[in-house]
């Protein structure tokens, strides 16, 4: 546990991940949270996890944001700045050279790494030069068509630069439906079209410096959100070395510093894991593995202000999110009755010992609703 007090500033406040890093981070004592966002309305600013909460409006300029970021390491005495998501990283990595206090970074990737990680055309294309197992994709783009003799079906169609939550991602089993797809508008962006693989997802979250793996957990998902492609919800943690070693490959030759969460995918057919994207930032299962041991943020602090630890190990529990605790409820009501896997094996404890944030978006939820009803 921390023994000192330490001033973490999260520029990303709009994040949707930023509840569950303040509430890994609230396990340790003696770090204030300083929370930075473009919109002055996040529920989070309630949290009293946060120490103070600075709203500085979204400009079309990159240089505008540094400068906050700055401003408010400067004046506020901040010790590190934390970004959690893709875009302040990958501005913060883009522009790195504007901050004045670069020594007060987290552990971040390269731009150059970043872009390469983000982009699932640049990482298939990576994949293929170090030799490591990945799906068979091409890249298509407006005026671009892909070899129609190159693709398999079922075909998955996604976006190169995706939303995340599987949004955008489209699965075609007969010809005429991708070609429907590709003469249409919806196609008028850059895609990655990828063999779609048969067996199942598999996940691995690391924490990384110059490429060596500081810290990781892999979760098998046994429940998801509204589609197969949907983020998971539920997961069991389960050991694999042929996975860490892949994952330890690929970060190697990333020359990675920061953390990341790996999509992968066991081939039934060719028995082995491909890597299917990285997600290079905080990820929507993060309380998961601090349940499991280990406590990502916590560690990212400490190896971004080089204090060393031992490589955590991971308990192979069972893990729902609330939105999981919700959907097996809605399944079997008895389900309410198992209260030590609830306060165990959920997150709900967080919400109950900090209430504001979840009332005050429940209350803006139906005020919205009241008014579109009116």
């Amino acid at each position: 546990m921390a023994s000192e007090t330490i001033s973490i500033l999260i520029p990303d406040g709009e994040a949707p991940v930023l509840m569950i890093v303040l509430n890994c981070l609230s396990e340790i004592q003696g770090i204030k949270i300083h929370v930075m966002s473009d919109d002055p309305d996040i529920p989070m600013k309630h949290s009293k996890k946060v120490t103070k909460f600075y709203y500085r409006q979204k400009t079309e300029s990159a240089t505008d944001y540094i400068n906050n970021i700055n401003d408010i390491t400067k004046n506020q005495d901040i010790d590190l700045v934390m970004p959690i998501f893709e875009d302040s990283i990958g501005l913060i990595t883009k522009y790195i050279d504007l901050i004045t206090t670069p020594h007060k970074l987290a552990l971040l990737p390269s731009h150059s790494n970043f872009k390469k990680a983000i982009n699932k055309g640049t990482l298939t294309s990576f994949l293929k030069t170090i030799g490591l197992p990945y799906p068979k994709s091409q890249v298509i783009t407006e005026g671009l068509t892909p070899d129609l003799n190159k693709v398999t079906y079922p075909v998955l169609i996604k976006p190169i630069e995706s939303p995340g939550g599987g949004l955008g991602i489209k699965v075609f089993r007969e010809e005429f439906e991708f070609l429907d797809f590709i003469n249409s508008n919806d196609s008028k962006n850059n895609y990655l079209v990828q063999d779609y693989i048969e067996g199942y997802d598999i996940d691995c979250s690391v924490l990384c410096k110059k490429g060596e793996v500081l810290a990781y957990t892999i979760q098998k998902p046994n429940m998801f959100g509204g589609s197969k492609f949907a983020p998971q919800i539920s997961f069991k943690f389960v050991k694999e070395d042929a996975i860490i070693d892949q994952v330890k490959t690929l970060m190697k030759a990333l020359d990675w510093s920061g953390v990341a969460h790996l999509d992968m995918r066991f081939d039934e057919n060719s028995k082995n894991y491909k890597v299917v994207e990285i997600n290079p930032r905080f990820w929507g299962s993060l309380e998961a593995s601090l349940f499991a041991g280990v406590n990502f943020p916590y560690l990212y602090y400490l190896s971004s202000l080089d204090k060393s630890f031992e490589t955590p190990d991971y308990k192979l529990i069972d893990f729902m999110l609330l939105k999981g605790l919700v959907k097996s409820i809605k399944k079997n009501k008895s389900q309410l009755l198992k209260l030590k896997f609830i306060f165990n094996n959920t997150p709900i404890k967080y919400m109950l010992s900090d209430p504001k944030p979840t009332i005050y978006r429940s209350s803006r939820f139906i005020l919205r609703k009241l008014n579109f009803s009116n």
